[in-house]
């Protein structure tokens, strides 16, 4: 308080930049320096991407949602150029292997961990791992489902909720109902229930409540991926709470005098996860930008794919 009586504040932290339109921008240091010390040891890279909300447009219908054409071709590039190439999801392995059409040339090299790391498929070998799901996830989606339809007779406007089956998992959508600010209200509390009556584990996101089976999270399955590696450089790319366990990893890393940077795909959804940024980005199409840079860094571009 100031002698006349005024209340003083602390100054606030100034916002993250903003990124130009479809484009990115460094927040931090790290950021900053994460493309020139890629370039000095590609084959020290670990880059880890998300896939919805970082490589593929958030959608209404999560059948729908398919990698950016851009992004795919970015990854193609960095196939064989970064050390390890990865995507770490929540999606089942093998919906995540269609999204990004493993079946075409390109991406020999890719590791992808579906269910945060409970499942994964290796291309370089062909080797698929895909655990049997519980039967408490079966009865958490007959529950779900039971509950989206009785609440959809007395409030009409949650109709359009959607439950998604995904391996090891269930998740309730809203974003497809009528008012989706009113089905997460009604029905994500329930969905919160459900999960803890059957010992399931709780993950939340922009407007999805996903139970599932096992008890992991993106960081273990990037520190997985870093153990076998042994990097000298750590990307982590996400745009959801989901994808914080990881970047706190990285953050770590970076704090220690290591190598790496967070890349974040903002949207209007999720505004707070700028403020964990390296690398803040508009949209899946930022990080596709971010990534035709990364790949141009780590070596000489002939405009092939590399296996």
């Amino acid at each position: 308080m100031c002698d006349d009586g005024e209340v003083t504040h602390p100054p606030t932290s100034p916002e993250p930049p903003t990124p130009p339109s479809q484009g990115w921008i460094a927040t931090t240091s790290a950021g900053s320096a994460v493309l020139d010390r890629a370039g000095a040891d590609p084959a020290g890279v670990l880059l880890a991407a998300d896939l919805d909300g970082t490589l593929a447009p958030i959608v209404e219908n999560p059948d729908d949602a398919a990698v950016l054409p851009r992004a795919r071709a970015a990854l193609e590039r960095l196939n064989g150029r970064a050390g390890t190439l990865a995507v770490i999801t929540g999606r089942p392995v093998r919906r995540a292997c269609e999204m990004l059409r493993t079946d075409r040339p390109g991406l020999g090299r890719i590791v992808i961990l579906g269910q945060y790391g409970v499942e994964s498929f290796e291309a370089a070998t062909g080797e698929l791992r895909v655990p049997e799901a519980p039967p408490a996830v079966a009865r958490a989606r007959a529950l779900l489902a039971d509950a989206v339809a009785r609440i959809a007779v007395t409030d009409p406007a949650t109709a359009g909720t959607m439950i998604e089956v995904k391996g090891g998992a269930v998740a309730l959508h809203t974003r497809r109902a009528a008012d989706p600010a009113l089905a997460w209200h009604l029905l994500a509390p329930r969905a919160r229930a459900v999960g803890e009556d059957l010992g399931l584990y709780i993950e939340e996101g922009r407007e999805v409540v996903e139970l599932t089976a096992w008890h992991t999270d993106k960081s273990d399955a990037l520190q997985r991926l870093i153990d076998r590696a042994r990097p000298s450089t750590v990307i982590m790319c996400g745009d959801d709470l989901g994808d914080l366990p990881a970047m706190r990893l990285v953050a770590e890393r970076i704090e220690g005098g290591g190598a790496g940077a967070r890349v974040v795909s903002w949207s209007a959804e999720q505004p707070s996860m700028r403020r964990h940024a390296d690398v803040l980005c508009d949209s899946p199409q930022g990080v596709s930008q971010f990534l035709e840079e990364l790949a141009g860094r780590m070596g000489k571009d002939d405009g092939s794919p590399e296996e």
